[in-house]
């Protein structure tokens, strides 16, 4: 399940994911929620924090940054995945700089990293 947490505004969008996270989730939930707050020329910063009831990714590939790039036709500044540690070897293989993982004690320093200026 994916949930879009209330510090999402502007250009920065903050989910949770719990249980499981589906190919679903990706079209219903991250897209369109996109589609809804981004504003066009927007860089998009996305804060994803995967909770320690989330047991299962569907389809990990479906959550690859290129893929972020080919359906939302943004463009994407930064991910910040925030988790416990059970998934920082998931959020590795996002191929990009733009990309770092968080321990859930640093949540708040990563949604201060998600927005900060780009480089």
């Amino acid at each position: 399940m994916l949930y879009v947490l209330p510090d999402s505004a502007g250009d920065i969008l903050v989910l949770q994911a719990s249980e499981i996270l589906s190919e679903t989730d990706y079209q219903d939930v991250f897209l369109e929620q996109i589609k809804k707050q981004l504003k066009p020329k927007h860089k998009l910063r996305v804060l994803l924090y995967l909770d320690h009831q989330l047991n299962s990714i569907e389809s990990p590939s479906s959550w690859c940054v290129e893929r972020f790039y080919m359906n939302c036709q943004v463009e994407i500044a930064r991910v910040a995945v925030v988790s416990n540690g059970d998934w920082s070897q998931w959020s590795a293989t996002f191929s990009s700089d733009n990309v770092r993982h968080f321990q859930v004690t640093e949540f708040l320093q990563a949604l201060h990293w998600t927005d900060e200026p780009d480089l």
